[in-house]
């Protein structure tokens, strides 16, 4: 199911359900090249070839946020399918993944990937910008944040806390979109921006580590308390 398309001329976003637990994932194309980008492809390979067949795309590259399966599980079977390159960050256990690191960038025919590494959902975790859309997979979600602690192995609150402020200093109009549809407000929320998230989000108002991890640690009572699903 398609949630958000944005498509011109030049380059086409899409942000769509294949799967998971409310998994989000993405396809960005540059029109003229033909080219395309799979963003966290967990499941349902072939249709997400058919998607960006659909629009006349091919993919040549598969971006994968972190190595959880829920994200990468059918990037295999989609390189297979595609003949694309997958990358992912060095500290991730993704198989025959091209590695990239902070600051890198991926041309996509006249579109350029700038690679974040943010770690703390996860030890290599990445998040991809392009044009005005930042991709943060499971670092930040509408009105909340990824998980850390024994259900995530080789997670960081501390680390988590250091990429959010890292990132939450990118333009207010920087567009985010998360990696699940976990938003727990009144109706739906598939995308956000900077600038809403510093001003609503409870784990960026947070002033120091220490009220973070609180609320972390909290984070159920929280919720009630505050009517949040």
């Amino acid at each position: 199911m398609i949630a958000f398309e944005d498509s011109n001329d030049r380059n086409c976003f899409v942000q769509f359900y294949l799967g998971g637990d409310r998994n989000f994932c993405y396809l960005i194309g540059d029109r003229q090249s033909g080219k395309a980008a799979a963003v966290d492809p967990g499941f349902q390979a072939g249709e997400f070839l058919s998607e960006a067949s659909r629009r006349n795309l091919k993919i040549k590259m598969i971006l994968i946020t972190h190595g959880h399966s829920d994200h990468s599980g059918a990037a295999d079977e989609l390189a297979r399918l595609t003949g694309a390159t997958v990358y992912a960050g060095k500290k991730e256990n993704v198989p025959a993944a091209e590695a990239v690191d902070d600051g890198d960038e991926l041309a996509l025919g006249g579109l350029t990937i700038h690679v974040y590494h943010t770690p703390g959902h996860s030890p290599g975790h990445i998040c991809f910008l392009c044009q005005d859309k930042l991709i943060t997979g499971d670092l930040l979600f509408c009105g909340k944040v990824g998980g850390t602690g024994p259900y995530f192995p080789g997670s960081s609150p501390r680390e988590e806390w250091e990429s959010l402020q890292r990132v939450i200093k990118l333009p207010d109009q920087t567009r985010i979109f998360p990696g699940h549809d976990y938003y727990g407000g009144k109706g739906s929320m598939y995308q956000s921006t900077i600038g809403y998230e510093k001003e609503h989000n409870p784990f960026l108002l947070c002033k120091d580590f220490e009220a973070f991890l609180h609320l972390k640690e909290t984070w159920n009572a929280y919720k009630a308390e505050h009517g949040i699903r």
